[in-house]
């Protein structure tokens, strides 16, 4: 069997990124990611679907990266130590800009998802993000309540807001287009903002 030829690739996803980034996926047209990319629609369709595929090709490193960051917040929580339970709430401008650096890392993609995915089927994918996430800090939540460290009663519901909000955080500054530099000026301003220990009734410094 022939292999497929990808030579035109390449300028086949940056022409339809750049309609996508002026015009939108959904006003996004076919021939003319084509015709701007100096190839024939029937060259297109050799390789992808529509322009559906070229979307998810050009944001496939994004969407894996944000599925194995949940999958790995998915772990059996009663099994975790006080340490292990806690630490996630005791956050500090390192790992605050760590976040930034697993989306810095896919800059150009993330980006996309931010802002040109209404119509596919990665328009709710921020919301999905905070409510997969919101499952399992709810649970470090109530494991810690039940082991006596989290004082104060938070539902489920507040707490999907509250990280709703938090993630945003991390959305913003990358529809706006700011530099890493301006980031990681920004990551203190996050730490100094989110106080989850006082949320949730936490003791101010980590008990171990």
């Amino acid at each position: 069997m022939a292999l497929r030829d990808t030579s035109i690739d390449p300028v086949l996803l940056k022409s339809a990124r750049a309609q996508f980034i002026e015009k939108g996926f959904a006003k996004a047209s076919v021939s003319e990611i084509c015709r701007n990319a100096g190839v024939t629609t029937g060259a297109l369709y050799i390789r992808y679907k529509g322009k559906e595929e070229l979307y998810d090709a050009l944001v496939a490193d994004a969407v894996a990266m944000m599925e194995t960051f949940m999958k790995n917040a998915d772990v059996d929580i009663e099994h975790l130590s006080d340490r292990e339970l806690l630490l996630p709430w005791y956050g500090d401008k390192s790992q605050i800009c760590s976040f930034f650096d697993m989306f810095e890392n896919v800059r150009d993609q993330f980006t996309l998802l931010l802002t040109c995915s209404d119509g596919t089927k990665y328009q709710n994918f921020h919301h999905d993000f905070a409510q997969k996430l919101t499952d399992a800090d709810y649970c470090y939540y109530i494991e810690a309540y039940k082991r006596g460290f989290a004082t104060e009663l938070v539902t489920k519901e507040q707490l999907h807001i509250y990280l709703t909000a938090y993630w945003d955080l991390f959305y913003e500054p990358f529809i706006h287009g700011m530099t890493r530099s301006e980031i990681d000026e920004l990551c203190a301003g996050i730490e100094r903002w989110i106080n989850w220990k006082a949320l949730l009734g936490l003791p101010d410094k980590m008990p171990f």
